[in-house]
């Protein structure tokens, strides 16, 4: 079986050619600043040459290319988006106006300035690449992509609030790790990142099926398939990304609860307070929503965080956690940390598409 993989983060985007006739060593992989963050550098040179912006594509991550814009329209310098654009500044666009966007469904008669059209897949400029090295895409069974989609939530909802209360319903339902796994028919209309990563895959490679995940989810899954931790009940798996830190209970591939906040308003001593508050079962969702994360959710009677069997730690911020005196595992599936995202969707989408057989 043959995949590709997309892992894309605030920081960077991890990919992965996974090829099961290689030892997973030898696979291609490649770790490349995150196409938002490429957006936002353009961005700021064009508002550092005074021009007037206009922005088409598909729906991505916001972050420094939100920011970016927002510099942009502090200078006095005009932008307009198409609305699918649009999307990845606010998934409300009366907000993405309020901030002085003009959404436009294409771009003005006599415009003058800079264009840009949106897409953080690109499968095109990778198998460019790939053909250098005797390697394609084209050849792929599916093509798997985690992505961060706080979703639609309704006018005057906070996002963060909103996002939980879907994974709440979702793990009520089935609260294995895979819930969050989404084949592209069943991707539900709120998540429009996740829908607009869909529609570029297919732009490129139409007759391949896609599968979406969230990236934090997929990092907790990926976790697993570390050597070192795999077979282990309960683990505490823990996601210490550029942009979210999620950690997650995980006891025969069922979630037992979690956490997820912004890494930037965490410490390492503050991290493993929450932690084992987790493992506890005493972290409640307004502890870490207050305090400007996403929130917490415990699923059930927790093991405590004395009986959890190991923690596994992996992301790009996981030195937070050096010297904490926290016990833990850092979890490289594939011997690589920077894989573990791209891993954890590949394992999850291939069981998926065994359990069909």
């Amino acid at each position: 079986m043959k995949a590709v993989a997309l892992d894309i983060g605030a920081g960077t985007v991890d990919f992965l050619l996974y090829d099961d006739g290689k030892p997973l060593e030898n696979c291609v992989k490649m770790v490349l600043p995150s196409t938002p963050r490429v957006f936002a550098t353009r961005i700021r040179k064009s508002t550092e040459e005074g021009v007037h912006l206009f922005i088409d594509g598909y729906t991505i991550g916001g972050g420094s290319l939100a920011s970016a814009i927002r510099n942009h329209l502090r200078e006095g310098l005009p932008v307009y988006m198409t609305p699918r654009a649009a999307y990845s500044i606010r998934n409300d666009l009366d907000e993405v106006r309020s901030m002085g966007v003009q959404v436009v469904e294409e771009e003005p008669d006599g415009f003058n300035g800079m264009s840009y059209s949106l897409d953080e897949i690109r499968l095109d400029v990778y198998e460019e690449l790939l053909r250098d090295f005797s390697e394609t895409l084209l050849d792929v069974d599916f093509v798997a992509i985690t992505v961060k989609d706080h979703g639609a939530a309704p006018p005057g909802m906070s996002n963060r609030l909103f996002r939980l209360n879907k994974f709440r319903e979702m793990l009520s339902e089935d609260n294995r790790l895979e819930r969050f796994l989404f084949h592209e028919k069943d991707i539900p209309g709120y998540f429009l990142r996740m829908r607009s990563a869909v529609e570029s895959s297919k732009s490129f490679l139409p007759g391949k099926e896609v599968f979406v995940m969230d990236t934090s989810s997929s990092a907790v899954n990926g976790c697993l398939g570390d050597y070192r931790v795999a077979g282990k009940n309960p683990v505490l798996a823990v996601n210490v990304g550029n942009g979210h830190t999620m950690a997650a209970v995980v006891s025969d591939g069922r979630v037992l609860g979690f956490f997820e906040h912004h890494t930037r308003s965490l410490t390492g001593d503050k991290l493993v307070g929450l932690i084992k508050k987790l493992g506890d079962g005493t972290l409640t969702h307004d502890e870490v929503f207050n305090d400007g994360g996403h929130g917490a959710l415990i699923l059930g009677d927790m093991p405590g965080f004395s009986e959890i069997k190991l923690v596994a730690v992996t992301g790009p911020r996981r030195g937070m956690l050096e010297g904490s005196g926290l016990d833990y595992v850092q979890a490289a599936p594939g011997g690589d940390v920077m894989m573990t995202g791209t891993i954890g969707i590949i394992n999850g989408t291939i069981r998926r598409l065994q359990s069909k057989v």
